[in-house]
């Protein structure tokens, strides 16, 4: 992707391309495990925009990513012993495939949690995706980018 490319993936991420005809904005980008299909993490229409595009139940929570470590802890709402254990966690293991699971703070939409109150969170290990959540300037909650059910695309 180009600068350009991303700069314009973010906008819409962002919201700000939103048209009555197209209220929601999900992109579709890879990470180093597989693609994923990307919204906003803090905007219940977006996330429940992803939840319909892939017919998944909403009773399946989803990942919210984020470009770095520093942007997770406004996610989390956990006590300062929890949050320096998630600290040398993702300090120790992200970017990468690891997930951290906590408490999720008041701006997270209860569609991402699916209604358990748990936010799971993670920094992918592509560059492609750290730049499109940091053009977007929003953690995006992204799931593979495939129908509920069937297999994760691993290529483009």
């Amino acid at each position: 992707p180009t600068p350009d490319s991303l700069a314009r993936a973010g906008a819409r991420l962002r919201g700000d391309l939103r048209t009555p005809s197209s209220p929601s904005a999900l992109v579709a980008f890879p990470t180093e495990t597989v693609y994923g299909l990307g919204g906003n993490a803090l905007s219940d229409r977006d996330c429940r925009a992803i939840f319909a595009a892939k017919r998944r139940p909403l009773s399946d929570p989803l990942i919210v990513h984020v470009a770095d470590a520093c942007a997770a802890p406004p996610l989390w709402e956990v006590g300062a012993s929890a949050d320096a254990v998630l600290a040398v966690l993702a300090a120790a293991f992200w970017p990468g495939p690891l997930t951290l699971v906590a408490r999720a703070a008041a701006a997270v939409p209860d569609v991402v949690t699916a209604g358990t109150g748990f936010v799971a969170v993670r920094c992918p290990d592509h560059e492609v995706a750290r730049a499109l959540i940091r053009a977007a300037g929003v953690p995006l909650a992204a799931p593979s980018a495939n129908r509920f059910g069937h297999v994760s695309p691993t290529s483009s």
